[in-house]
């Protein structure tokens, strides 16, 4: 089973409690980076009080019990910046895939793209043979992470999803990594 913290050089990845102190550590972020977050992630129009939050963090834990979703907090230095997951796990088929979201003010840092390595590495430890990460395709941002960590882009899956708050269809990036195209590395 994956561990419950995971420490890098400059992060730790904590599985967040269920509490309505996370709730408003994490909503309080949220509500800061909205603007920014509103384009790719439509659950933002739908999180609008900390109840909203700590609903999500009882469904992950629950999932995480049940083996389906693997959430994380994301802590610098003792605060808060973002979250990380593996969901859309199927352990029957080895896979799982990979989101996140960072505090605006930590991005550009590396942050993220050493919580990925420090997730995909657990995953991989853990008998995972494929991860994938897909980004909205006009997210270049977002894409460039897994671009960096050598994910494959399998293709595009065009109007994949529909964004009600954006009132159009998203194509979608899916980058995969297998465990043979991982590479040994020290964290």
């Amino acid at each position: 089973m994956v561990k419950e913290k995971i420490q890098g050089k400059r992060i730790l990845l904590s599985r967040p409690p269920s509490s309505m102190e996370t709730a408003e550590t994490v909503f309080a972020v949220i509500d800061k980076s909205r603007e920014a977050f509103a384009p790719w992630l439509d659950w933002v129009q739908t999180t609008t009080k900390p109840e909203d939050t700590l609903q999500f963090l009882e469904n992950a834990n629950k999932d995480w019990n049940n083996g389906t979703h693997f959430l994380y907090a994301i802590y610098l230095e003792g605060q808060f910046i973002g979250l990380i997951s593996a969901f859309n796990v199927a352990k029957e088929h080895k896979r799982a895939e990979i989101g996140y979201w960072l505090d605006t003010d930590y991005t550009g840092k590396g942050y993220m793209t050493e919580a990925i390595k420090l997730l995909e590495e657990e995953l991989f430890n853990n008998d995972f043979n494929r991860i994938v990460i897909c980004t909205d395709v006009l997210n270049t941002k977002s894409a460039k992470l897994p671009q960096s960590l050598n994910y494959t882009l399998e293709g595009v899956l065009r109007q994949d999803l529909y964004s009600e708050p954006l009132a159009r269809f998203r194509d979608m990036n899916i980058f995969a990594k297998l465990r043979t195209d991982a590479k040994t590395r020290e964290y």
